[in-house]
């Protein structure tokens, strides 16, 4: 860094400093500085004051590096948010020339050294640890004392789209179908989410068993549809093996084949097969739809030349339904 600093001084000052901040904060991530000494490092650097606020705690530091009492007097300061809150410099006038890099570098320091000392982030690691099939039964029993959770007691854990709003413990995971939320519940609660947001609610295990919850649960949420949003594994029964035998190989299913070929041809297939799979009748899937009942009549004949079997028929339902399964798991992505 040292050097670079050197090679640039000669071509573009501003530039020198651009770099001698990033520097000076990746020092204070490094040396794990607290979020006082963090924000007195912004102060000093921009020469004014500079702040951040968050659920616990609001926090200002006066241009020369000491801790203001006084509350912030004004809106509008330029702000950058951070995972914990929202971080400031208090620059009156036309803004100087490294005032965003000092912000941004501000918030990513304030943001790592909140993630380590908060109360909210050791809990996200313990869900996080817990729900690991890879974590060691030590870290798995230290992650249960810390999310306060009883042995032998049964909980579950819910899955859904990153921007879903839980009540309990909570944390966002990349997974290779999107960012999704995992959620902490005890069995005895049964509303997750309202009913028209899409979640996948895992089975009822012990602590020591709750990545086999976290993983059912993932599963009913990549089978979730707009037709039934929310997805218990519990009910699923059967089709959790399914699903787990066939990740990855699903495209490789003639009825799916035949199916997605179907679905790009004719936009409203999907809703009727749907419907078809879940409904008594034809008359029934008539009126959940909209259509009349001999319009569904030849879009079910239809679709028996185009599948290869007679949806209408005991054992082309359970295909129908298996297939639209398959479909789901194969497509379904939440980013």
């Amino acid at each position: 860094m040292q050097e670079l600093v050197g090679r640039l001084t000669a071509l573009d000052a501003e530039a020198t400093e651009t770099i001698k901040v990033i520097a000076y904060f990746d020092v204070l991530v490094a040396g794990h500085a607290s979020t006082q000494v963090i924000l007195r490092g912004a102060a000093i650097l921009s020469g004014c004051a500079a702040g951040f606020s968050s659920d616990d705690a609001v926090l200002r530091i006066d241009a020369s590096g000491v801790r203001a009492l006084e509350p912030c007097t004004r809106d509008g300061w330029p702000s950058h948010s951070f995972g914990g809150g929202m971080a400031w410099i208090e620059r009156e006038g036309s803004a100087h020339a490294n005032d965003d890099m000092i912000l941004e570098r501000l918030a990513i320091a304030l943001g790592i050294a909140w993630e380590r000392i908060s109360p909210a982030a050791a809990t996200r690691r313990a869900l996080q640890v817990i729900i690991d099939s890879e974590s060691t039964p030590q870290a798995r029993l230290e992650a249960t004392h810390r999310l306060r959770l009883v042995p032998r007691t049964l909980y579950r854990v819910s899955a859904t789209p990153e921007d879903t709003i839980l009540s309990g413990p909570s944390v966002v995971l990349s997974t290779d179908f999107g960012s999704i939320r995992a959620g902490l519940q005890a069995t005895e609660i049964t509303e997750v989410v309202e009913p028209t947001e899409r979640a996948g609610i895992g089975i009822s295990t012990p602590p020591d068993a709750l990545d086999r919850s976290w993983a059912s649960a993932l599963i009913a949420l990549r089978l979730s549809s707009e037709r039934e949003p929310v997805v218990n594994a519990e009910e699923l029964g059967a089709m959790l093996l399914l699903a787990d035998a066939t990740d990855g190989r699903a495209h490789d299913s003639p009825d799916l084949i035949a199916l997605e070929a179907l679905v790009q041809s004719q936009p409203r297939a999907a809703a009727i097969l749907e419907s078809i799979a879940d409904t008594d009748s034809l008359r029934a899937v008539a009126v959940e739809v909209g259509l009349h009942h001999s319009t569904v009549q030849a879009k079910a004949a239809g679709f028996a030349d185009a599948l290869g079997f007679d949806p209408r028929s005991p054992r082309g339902r359970v295909r129908l339904a298996l297939a639209l399964a398959l479909r789901r798991l194969a497509t379904n992505r939440f980013d």
